[in-house]
Parts: C-alpha cells; structure tokens; sequence
C-alpha cells in the first residue's frame, strides 16, 4: 500500500471514530432528560456505580487482553490460521475467565454489598450486573478486533445499531416495565450478550477464529497484556473508588447527582480529546522538521487552541444550570452547582494534552507516561479517603482537581527532559485563571439569586459574559484565527 494511501485511510478512519464518538455521546447526553424523568437520583446512582465497576472490573477479569488484541494483529495478520487460533483462545479464556470471577463474586456477595455495593441489594442487581461483566469483557474484544483490522465503517455501524438497541431496551425496562435501576442494568446485560452473539457469527461467518487454547499465544499475550493492567485501569478505578467512598459516607443520591455532573465534565473531555487528535500530528510534524520558528508556532498554537477550548469550558459551565433547570427532573437540580467545579478539573487537563504529545514522539519518552498515570490515581484514591468523608461529591472533585495538578507536573517535568518545544506553563496558568475568573463571575447570580430557576435575564448576562470571553481571545488571537480560518476557505474552495 502506497504511503499516501496509508494516510488517507488514518485519515478517514480518525474521522469516523470522531464522528461515531460525538454522535453517540450527544444521543446519550440529551437523552438524560428522559431517564431522569423515571429514575430517581438513588436509581440513578446504583446504575452509575454498576457501570464503573464494570468498566473497571473487565480490566482485571479479562486481563487487560483488548490491548493485546490490538497489538498481535501487527504480527499475527499475514499467518491466517495463528490469528485464528489467537482470536479464539483470546475469547474463550476471557470468557472462562469472566464466568469464574463471576461466581468467585458471588460466592463473596457479602463481602460486595457491605464494602462496595453498599445500600443495593445483591438478588437480583448485583448478581444481574456480574451476567453483565462476562459478556461485556467479550464486547471489548471485539471492539478492538475491528479497531486493529481498521474496520472504522463496520465499527461505527455496529456501535451505533448497539446503542439503539440499548436505547429501545432502556424504554421497554424503565419507562413501559417501571424497573428502575434494576432495569437499566438489565437492558445492558441484554445488549452484552447480543452483542456477543453477533460477534462469534460475525467471526464465523468470516472465518476468522479457530475455538482453542494456544497456551504458548496465549502466554505471550499475557505477558504483553498484564504489565499495562495498571496504566488501563487507573483513572477508571480513581473514579469507581470515588463513588464508592460518596456512598459509603453519603449515599447513592448524591453517586447520582456526582455522576450527573460527570456527564458535562465527559464532554469538555471529548472536546478536548479531539482536539489534541488534530493537535498531536501536527506537532509530530513540526518536531520532525524543525524548522525556523517551530517552538515559536507550538506556543502560539498552544494558546489559540487552549483559548477556544476556554469558550467550550465557559460555556458547558454556565449553562448546565439551565439545562438540568429546563429538562431534568426537579430531584436533580443541585447536580449543576458541581459542574463548573468538575470542569475546572478538565481545565486544568488542558495542559496535560498538550505536554503529553511530546512524550509520544519520543518512543522512549512513551515508557515514562504510566509514572503520571498511576501515581495521580494513587494520590487521588488516597485524597478521596480522606476528603470525601468531610465534603461528600465536591471532596471526590477537590481529589480530581489534586491529582490533576501532579498528574500535569510530572508530564511537564518529564517532556522538557526530552524537549523544550517552547511552551510555557505560566501563558497556560494564566489562562486557566482567566478561564475560572469567567466562570466565577458569570455564575455569580445562579449561586445567590436564581439557583434552583431559570431567568431569562440571568440567561442573557450569561450570555454577554460568553461574548466578553469571545472578544478577550479574538484580540490578542486575530491574526492567528484569521490565518486558520482563511487556509480553511481557501481550501474549501
């Protein structure tokens, strides 16, 4: 395959993943009105905390075996019958593996409900919720065989028929049975082991998978895939701990409103995650060339993408109010006073983002990313001990925003061991303050006038504080976006 044709299909793909990704993100993000309407915050912390331990647990269960999935298929691709074998001793071993620990679980329940579930019973949530974890494990894989093979058409149609059959169990359970809880987790189990039905007729309709166990494949696979068990399960076990400790000293309403306000958080995080997508091969380029003046366009780069990425944050922090105000159910409104906290945390991440790309040109530098990964999760689950008892949700935040900060100062410290490319962290501290300042004064009136309603004039200040914002980094920003915005027509054209 020609190099160009390697390109394009990166090219293509990267854009179908981001499309497919913000697509599925915005059917569940306006659907919050919907769910909220038919489950109480109590429901819907149980489902939150049911999802993060799923999530976290199909790491340990399934031995980090995805990342090996996408790694072997370089090697294994131009040997039909190996990769065959690998698949299938991939899915079967998973799936032994997940069936054990689910009854290993099972066999502990007492153990689940007073330590990490504690307040839900174990018939018939939990033990729904372990049915749930086998054949989510199996998802994963699959996921990530497409991913490897560069099917990004196939996954996006795939991902998206899942979510609406998800979606359409979700109505039947919640809204038409009245489950609650117990059918949000019931209509992911249903989907997991659809899902999981189609892809072993999809492998073997296609031949792909040989049913054994190669315990040298397999073997090899582990040693690759345990090591980074650490590195894969960190922030989603910060983040499952958390909810734990909040239950534990609170209870599962405030897991609930805590989870509502994740959800903006997630999207600042997606917004910027794309960002540094379009972000990272360009920098790659430049560190490449080198040519006159990179460092100087890496800074200047750097602070035009933080600034608009300042209006994304501003404004998912000062509407979120009237978002949850409008369409939410009235038992969620103290949900939004923690959104412009939890977006502050993404703000601070910003830097992270842009440092962190360094350290992935530099293949040596890669090896040094687990130091910041883990030990913030450390510092955050620590932290989360101690503060969630005193402050409940905004304690987890207070931890989050912590571990954020050393998180960010080992990347910093360790990339300018690599390469200084001309960043400077006091032009990205002075942006978050402008940033926190704008947030501050455009949600004074929401803090101690209009809390729990929405005012048509409060909505208009926010409003004239956006456009304040927009006018604060169009000036010092012109030229660079006029430059930007005249590439992109002149090539439109």
């Amino acid at each position: 395959m020609k190099e160009s044709s390697k390109i394009s299909t990166i090219f293509n793909n990267s854009i179908i993943y981001a499309i497919c990704g913000l697509l599925l993100k915005c059917f569940n993000f306006f659907l919050l009105p919907l769910y909220t309407a038919y489950l109480t915050t109590e429901d819907y912390g149980i489902t939150s905390l049911i999802n993060s331990f799923i999530t976290t647990a199909s790491f340990i269960v399934a031995f980090s075996l995805y990342s090996a999935v996408m790694r072997f298929y370089v090697d294994l691709k131009n040997d039909t019958e190996k990769l065959k074998r690998f698949y299938g001793t991939v899915i079967i071993f998973t799936l032994i593996s997940s069936i054990i620990s689910a009854i290993l679980l099972t066999l502990l329940k007492n153990i689940l409900t007073d330590i990490i579930f504690k307040g839900i019973n174990f018939y018939p949530i939990i033990l729904v919720c372990l049915g749930s974890l086998v054949f989510y494990c199996q998802h994963s894989i699959y996921e990530n065989v497409l991913k490897s093979q560069q099917k990004a058409k196939k996954h996006a149609i795939i991902s998206i028929i899942y979510f609406f059959v998800s979606l359409i169990l979700n109505i039947l359970f919640v809204v038409t049975f009245k489950m609650g809880a117990l059918g949000v987790i019931l209509a992911g189990m249903i989907a997991n082991i659809t899902y999981f039905l189609y892809f072993i007729i999809d492998m073997i309709k296609y031949n792909m998978i040989t049913f054994c166990v190669d315990f040298h494949l397999l073997k090899s696979a582990l040693k690759y895939s345990i090591p980074i068990i650490p590195h894969n399960i960190s922030t989603q076990l910060a983040v499952f701990i958390s909810k734990i400790f909040i239950n534990g000293t609170t209870s599962l309403s405030d897991v609930g409103l805590y989870s509502i306000a994740s959800q903006f958080g997630n999207i600042a995080d997606t917004i910027q995650n794309y960002s540094s997508s379009a972000y990272t091969p360009w920098l790659f380029e430049r560190l490449k060339s080198k040519d006159d003046g990179y460092k100087n366009d890496i800074r200047k780069a750097a602070n035009v993408i933080s600034a608009v990425l300042g209006l994304f944050f501003l404004g998912i922090s000062l509407f979120a109010q009237d978002y949850i105000i409008l369409f939410l159910n009235d038992s969620y409104a103290n949900a939004w006073k923690m959104v412009p906290f939890v977006v502050g945390v993404y703000t601070i991440k910003t830097m992270y983002y842009f440092y962190v790309g360094i350290l992935f040109y530099y293949k040596k530098a890669s090896r040094y990313l687990f130091i910041a990964t883990l030990s913030s999760s450390l510092l955050n689950i620590l932290l989360s001990y101690f503060i969630i008892p005193i402050w409940g949700a905004y304690g987890s935040i207070l931890a989050d925003a912590i571990s954020m900060i050393l998180r960010v100062l080992i990347i910093v410290v360790i990339s300018k061991r690599f390469d200084d490319v001309g960043l400077k962290i006091k032009e990205f501290i002075f942006r978050i303050i402008v940033i926190i300042c704008f947030i501050v004064v455009g949600l004074f009136f929401s803090y101690t006038k209009y809390a729990y309603e929405f005012n048509i004039y409060n909505f208009i200040y926010k409003i004239i504080i956006i456009l304040v914002y927009m006018i604060s980094i169009l000036i010092p920003y012109k030229n660079q976006i006029i430059k930007v915005l005249g590439k992109k027509f002149k090539g439109g054209a």
